[in-house]
């Protein structure tokens, strides 16, 4: 009898993101309890998440190799994207074009761009497979990701386009592209830094400076104080569930967003906290076994490019919160409040779930 890729489908993977969603809808529902700006977060988190894994399931489905064949109009699309944003996007701080309103729902393009571009550079860097890309090849995908990194900088938004940066070289990498090549990529990353930095908006430059000398700028670098001293209040097992005085006295502002480590920190404790890391190492476990047992270049390279988007967020979060990396808006996968940036995780789980379950042939 002809068996259904749904057999392959990988069932513990999405128990796992839906634990990690769920947790994170509880610490959304603490960190915001009090305050009318933010009365009922929680609430258009669990609608997003219902609507992620019901995408999530719609994309499984769909078999992977089929857009194998659209990767020049992927990018294209991933390029319009981008610039639409440049062009109609906007954003509470000053000038900056990060964010589309759509019917009242604010949505961040980079990251469904990204997606597509892990799709499209994966078919990219496949093309010569089982041989590892060749010269044109890494030479094209660095222009082609270049620009949309350049394009997502623009906005400006330097943690996202390092991110998709970090993604891209990893799946570099796993590619297996000669040795020369990634080291004339990192070269060329060296040599690119004085550019960058003379490039940075004044308020970049400002968040590593500050990193550097908090002296500078206390006011800047009141967020990341109050972060680790909720961190450090925490202890072993946390203040209580909703009784964290960082967080319910608001002390610590986008405690819901970028800074809700801390508030699992304090009110979870370490062992809390340790805890939910475990369930992200469960999730990466699972992402990286179905890289390892993917037999198809291209879907190897999805499966890898998603990993890092979800590890990349996670450890850059991470980092900011116990002030170990500047400031960036970067938030932790499944747990930090924000729709749309929830649906875009979940869609590109359900490309994972496609990967494994369509990769292998059909038997009968």
């Amino acid at each position: 009898m002809r068996k259904s890729p749904w057999e392959y489908f990988d069932w513990s993977l999405v128990l796992i993101a839906v634990s990690l969603s769920v947790i994170g809808l509880a610490m959304i529902y603490s960190a915001t309890q009090g305050s009318e700006a933010l009365a009922g977060a929680w609430r258009r988190q669990a609608v997003y998440a219902v609507v992620g894994i019901s995408l999530m399931f719609l994309v499984s489905a769909v078999d992977y190799r089929l857009l194998e064949s659209l990767e020049w109009p992927l990018y294209f699309l991933t390029l319009g994207i981008l610039i639409f944003t440049l062009l109609f996007g906007t954003s509470e701080i000053g000038q900056v074009r990060r964010f589309i309103f759509v019917g009242g729902i604010s949505i961040q393009p980079a990251f469904p761009a990204l997606i597509l571009l892990i799709i499209s550079q994966a078919s990219l860097l496949a093309r010569n497979a089982p041989d590892p890309p060749g010269l044109v090849e890494f030479a094209a995908s660095m222009i082609l990701t270049g620009l949309a990194a350049f394009l997502v900088f623009s906005q400006p938004n330097l943690s996202t386009a390092t991110l998709y940066m970090a993604t891209w070289v990893v799946m570099l990498y796993t590619s297996g592209l000669k040795s020369v090549y990634l080291a004339g990529a990192g070269g060329a990353a060296l040599a690119a830094v004085p550019i960058l930095w003379a490039s940075m908006d004044p308020y970049m430059r400002s968040r590593i400076d500050n990193f550097i000398n908090p002296a500078l700028d206390e006011g800047a670098y009141y967020n990341v104080r109050q972060a680790l001293i909720g961190i450090g209040s925490g202890g072993l097992l946390g203040k209580g569930f909703a009784t964290g005085s960082q967080s319910q006295l608001h002390f610590l502002r986008v405690r819901h967003t970028d800074f809700i480590f801390s508030v699992i920190c304090e009110e979870l404790g370490f062992v809390g906290a340790a805890l939910i890391l475990l369930i992200f190492v469960l999730l990466l476990w699972r992402l990286l076994r179905i890289a390892a047992t993917t037999q198809d270049a291209t879907g190897r390279l999805i499966v890898t490019g998603f990993t890092t988007y979800v590890f990349y967020q996670l450890l850059v979060n991470i980092g900011m919160n116990l002030n170990l990396i500047p400031v960036a808006g970067l938030p932790m996968p499944f747990i930090s409040s924000g729709g749309s940036v929830l649906v875009v995780t979940f869609l590109g789980l359900g490309l994972v779930e496609s990967v494994a379950m369509h990769q292998r042939r059909l038997e009968f």
